[in-house]
């Protein structure tokens, strides 16, 4: 990473850690997983709602604090004055993707570990990744092709709501709908941390998915700063 990079990676993350409503976007997650864990512990539930509560936290830090920030500097037009450093616009778009993708890893982990403990934390890493970069992403498409701010936030609470309700009650829809729904990139991480917690591993076609995703949105994102 070269200097610049890694100047303006330390500067989003100190940015992100200034704002109390970006703070607290990253501990929700944390705060209603320990709640509701705990609360639902004795009825039965088996690993399904940790590894939903995992998925919240990928898709509330990385949908909720990366797009704001996009869509406010392209409207304040310090987007622009950042375009004139030694830093290309990808890596501008990459320093600010990968300071929300570490607050994702450390709120899913934390989810992880005060349910879990620390232990068994290492095999589920992959997708936490995984899921993190999915999410950043999908906001950084929205963070570039909206407009304005409340637009995009708007959108961005469609997206999150829909990705994260879709992979919680899914397994309780008619089975015709499962080949519709099991493309969403959330079904597929759910599925994967579902595997690992139960033993069984990855499975092999959702972590391909996955990777798909990834290039597919990176694909387009690249694209979107062509036009």
């Amino acid at each position: 990473m070269s200097y610049p990079l890694w100047k303006l990676f330390k500067h989003e993350c100190k940015d992100i850690l200034r704002n109390p409503a970006t703070v607290i976007l990253i501990f929700l997650p944390i705060f209603m997983a320990k709640v509701i864990i705990t609360v639902v512990d004795k009825s039965g539930l088996d690993f399904m709602l940790l590894s939903t509560w995992i998925l919240f936290a990928q898709v509330m830090v990385g949908i909720m604090i990366t797009g704001p920030g996009l869509i406010e500097e392209r409207e304040s037009k310090t987007f622009d004055a950042l375009l004139i450093t030694p830093l290309s616009r990808d890596q501008i778009i990459a320093a600010k993707g990968g300071a929300v993708l570490v607050c994702s890893l450390f709120s899913q982990m934390i989810v992880f570990v005060i349910t879990k403990g620390i232990s068994d934390l290492l095999p589920m890493l992959l997708y936490m990744v995984f899921g993190g970069i999915i999410f950043v992403q999908v906001r950084i498409i929205i963070g570039l092709k909206v407009s304005s701010s409340k637009n995009g936030s708007a959108i961005s609470s469609v997206f999150m709501v829909v990705f994260f309700l879709v992979a919680s009650v899914y397994v309780a829809l008619p089975e015709w709908t499962y080949p519709i729904f099991t493309v969403l990139p959330s079904i597929e991480i759910v599925e994967n941390l579902n595997s690992i917690l139960n033993g069984e591993g990855l499975l092999l076609v959702e972590s391909l998915l996955l990777l798909l995703w990834i290039v597919v949105l990176s694909v387009w994102i690249w694209k979107t700063g062509k036009e």
